[in-house]
């Protein structure tokens, strides 16, 4: 924590900024994102809420600028670890499955993202946010093409992008809430609650990018 009360010099409110987004990212690492809010990270930071709006607008866009970083740090491990890989649609599912199944923040910054994070933020804060997402998906999408020569870059791009959507929603549904691993507990293997149950993110995902690289090959091989 900063050894100042009040930030008045540029490097005391670049600092003081850098805390508060640490401060979210724990919160929602431990108590997930949609359950942060702007009070709490105040108060974690040891700031009233007031003062905290004068670095970020609205605890929305503390998220979105988390957003950014989730996106630059995922890409930047995806391009370093499909740097290694030899066995083309096998090595490319599991390094696409890796990366989302050990970002917990990540995919959940994805699930909420759409969902409420970018409807009450500024234009700047906003475009900051598309312009991460979009410059990480293309860089990771580079080195996909590269590694899968027969397969259009565009089909490439819709690989990496759909794998981010289904990241989103595999992750919610491999870590659900208390009260419905209550109700699975309750009803044991009937009725399909078994299955829902033992969602694992790394094995349905790696799943996902196989057999949707699959049909973006069929489809590319289709006489027109």
């Amino acid at each position: 924590m900063s050894g100042f009360v009040r930030a008045r010099r540029p490097e005391q409110k670049e600092q003081r900024a850098t805390e508060i987004l640490d401060a979210a990212r724990e919160l929602a690492i431990r108590d997930g994102v949609g359950l942060v809010s702007l009070a709490a990270i105040a108060a974690e930071v040891g700031l009233h809420k007031s003062a905290l709006l004068k670095y970020f607008g609205t605890r929305e866009e503390i998220f979105l600028r988390l957003s950014e970083a989730e996106w630059s740090t995922w890409a930047d491990a995806v391009i370093k670890d499909l740097d290694g890989v030899r066995d083309g649609a096998a090595g490319l599912a599991d390094v696409l499955a890796r990366s989302m199944a050990d970002r917990p923040l990540f995919c959940q910054l994805l699930t909420h993202s759409s969902l409420t994070l970018e409807r009450n933020v500024s234009l700047d804060a906003l475009r900051r946010s598309k312009v991460a997402a979009i410059g990480g998906t293309e860089a990771v999408v580079d080195v996909v093409h590269r590694l899968l020569p027969d397969v259009p870059r565009e089909s490439c791009f819709e690989l990496v992008a759909a794998t981010a959507l289904i990241a989103a929603g595999l992750w919610q549904s491999a870590h659900p809430p208390p009260v419905v691993l209550a109700l699975y507990a309750e009803q044991g293997a009937s009725n399909g609650f078994a299955r829902i149950a033992r969602i694992d993110l790394f094995t349905e995902l790696s799943r996902f990018v196989r057999v949707f690289l699959a049909g973006l090959r069929c489809e590319a091989d289709r006489p027109e």
